[in-house]
């Protein structure tokens, strides 16, 4: 396990981090993340930073917090692009797209949150 500050972590993404290194800093500031749940949280970070850059218009951030409370990790994504909304695709459409699909099945709860000037895409795993 891998621990962080209980402050969390807030990044702002410039254009030149890829999924794999989004991946990468996510399974090194793990939050006390079982090794098994911290595959999911680096896959579903690397999927909601990606959406944000294909999608939506920037700057971007990642946050990751943990909610002790509920013994989750949450990560979330900010874009600046508050009219475009997560659309859940369909398994038999690969042209709708299967990221938020992998985001769903990996997470215990995923949504948004739609602000006046931007939007933030979010998901939990649970610690252990």
């Amino acid at each position: 396990m891998v621990d962080l500050p209980d402050d969390g972590l807030d990044l702002a993404l410039g254009g030149d981090r890829t999924p794999d290194d989004i991946a990468a800093l996510v399974r090194q500031v793990g939050y006390e993340v079982d090794e098994r749940r911290v595959t999911d949280l680096a896959l579903i970070a690397a999927e909601l930073v990606g959406n944000a850059r294909q999608h939506a218009e920037g700057p971007w951030r990642m946050r990751l917090l943990r909610v002790a409370e509920r013994r989750v990790v949450r990560v979330e994504v900010e874009d600046r692009s508050p009219s475009l909304l997560p659309v859940l695709g369909r398994p038999d459409d690969p042209a709708a797209g299967s990221g938020l699909l992998l985001v769903n099945r990996l997470s215990v709860h995923w949504g948004f949150d739609r602000h006046e000037d931007r939007k933030v895409v979010w998901a939990e795993v649970p610690t252990g």
